[in-house]
């Protein structure tokens, strides 16, 4: 019982990551086909095609540093998962009482992270609509707290081997 519940919260894990992405892409989908598209052609569109509504925010008002600090969040957790390893084979614990469950299997680990990397893209997708500066402040703060953690744990690794 103890080794299936790490693989169905692995499951979980991947999932949310899977979903998270495939509405982020979606949502851009739709952004770059409206961009595209003269009005003409997208007002008689709609009238034939379901309604959807209109997004709040055309996609030239994205702010600027979201990918990439989308994509640095996506780096920062693959480097926190390949420092936890190291500071774990060194002779540390994995001080998180939510991660440490999962601290013992590398493919577990991997989808904790991949579905906490899909959860906050999503997030910050759903969230830049409406606030454009809270999302990209809300990236900065995710990526400064994953940097502090991986130069946290290469501190660990660092003491360990001396």
């Amino acid at each position: 019982m103890t080794l299936l519940m790490p693989r169905r919260i692995a499951s979980v894990a991947s999932l949310v990551a899977v979903v998270g992405v495939v509405e982020a892409r979606q949502a851009s989908a739709q952004v770059m086909v409206e961009a595209l598209l003269p009005r003409a052609v997208l007002a008689s569109a709609q009238t034939v095609a379901i309604e959807a509504p209109p997004l709040a925010v055309p996609v030239s008002a994205r702010p600027a540093p979201l990918f990439g600090l989308y994509v640095s969040l996506a780096s920062l957790q693959a480097l926190d998962l390949t420092s936890t390893r190291a500071a774990l084979n060194a002779g540390g614990v994995e001080a998180n009482p939510l991660v440490a469950p999962f601290a013992g299997s590398p493919l577990a680990m991997l989808a904790l992270k991949a579905g906490v990397t899909g959860a906050a893209i999503y997030a910050s997708e759903r969230l830049w609509k409406k606030n454009r500066a809270a999302a990209v402040m809300t990236m900065i703060g995710l990526n400064a707290a994953y940097g502090a953690v991986v130069a946290h744990n290469y501190g660990v690794v660092a003491r360990q081997r001396r």
